[in-house]
This record gives structure tokens, sequence and C-alpha cells, in this order.
């Protein structure tokens, strides 16, 4: 594959990437505690709004990192090649951070966009982002891992 197109490539996967590691790392570090201070209904209010629009917009933004790393997997020579492995890292979070995305998040995501769309507040709200919480420092920290691993990548194909 040209220099170009690896470079395209690259750009892509740092791009897309970029735009899940921000949202996650900013809910981590900053979301999470404010809106333990704020009640229950403006806590359902507000996140379930907030879902509602990123569950619609931001699965363009990790497929496209999911492919784009995965074609640099290959591109980068998989196993054989330093640039390959730390690719292959780069899918390992995006993967890791989806599934806990998937199987913990989502869920209650859907739980409290249904909510806010009908004005209530569920009795388990508290609960619902608790369990939301007890993943976010695993996919922050996940992506954290792919974001690296891509600029790693990006070091050894282009230096």
């Amino acid at each position: 594959m040209s220099p170009a197109w690896s470079f395209g490539l690259v750009a892509l996967a740092l791009l897309s990437g970029g735009v899940v590691y921000g949202v996650d790392v900013f809910f981590a570090l900053i979301a999470r505690p404010a809106l333990r201070r704020v009640d229950d209904a403006s806590l359902t209010q507000v996140l379930g709004h907030l879902h509602a629009v990123a569950d619609a917009r931001m699965p363009l933004f990790g497929a496209t990192a999911l492919l784009s790393t995965g074609v640099l997997c290959w591109v980068a020579g998989g196993w054989a090649t330093l640039a390959g492995c730390l690719a292959l890292l780069a899918l390992a979070g995006l993967l890791t951070q989806l599934a806990a995305y998937v199987l913990v998040a989502q869920p209650v995501n859907k739980r409290q966009t249904a909510a806010a769309r009908q004005k209530q507040t569920p009795a388990d709200v508290r609960a619902l982002q608790d369990r939301w919480d007890s993943v976010i420092g695993l996919r922050a920290g996940a992506l954290t891992v792919a974001m690296a691993a891509l600029l790693g990548v990006a070091w050894q194909l282009f230096q």
C-alpha cells in the first residue's frame, strides 16, 4: 500500500477513534463526578437526552475506528511486524471498549432515554447510573491503550 494510503488509514483510525476516546474520557473524568451532584430528575433528563443523541451518532465513529484499525492490522503486517502488533493491540482496545458499552452501558442508555422521553424518573436511577459508571473507567482505559497503540503504528510506519 502506498505511503499516502497508509497515512490516510492511520489518520482515519486516529481521528475516528479519537472522537470515541474523547467522549469516554470526558465522561470518566468530568461528567461522572459532576452528575453525582444533580437531583434524580435532572440526571434522568440530561443523560437520557444525551444518550439519545450519542447513541444515534457515535456508532459512525466507532465503526469507522474499528474498520480502519482492522485494515491497518493487515496493512501494517499483522503479527510479523511491530506496527502490525501495535495495530492489533489498538483493535483489542477498541473491541474491549465496545464490549463494555454493549454489555453494560447501552442497556442503561436505553432505559434512561426512554425515561427522559416519557418525562419520568426511574426509582432506580442512581443504581442505573452506578451500573453505567462501573465500566466507564475500563472504557476510557481501553481507548487510551488503543490511541497510544495507533500513535505507535504511525511512528513505526512513518519514521
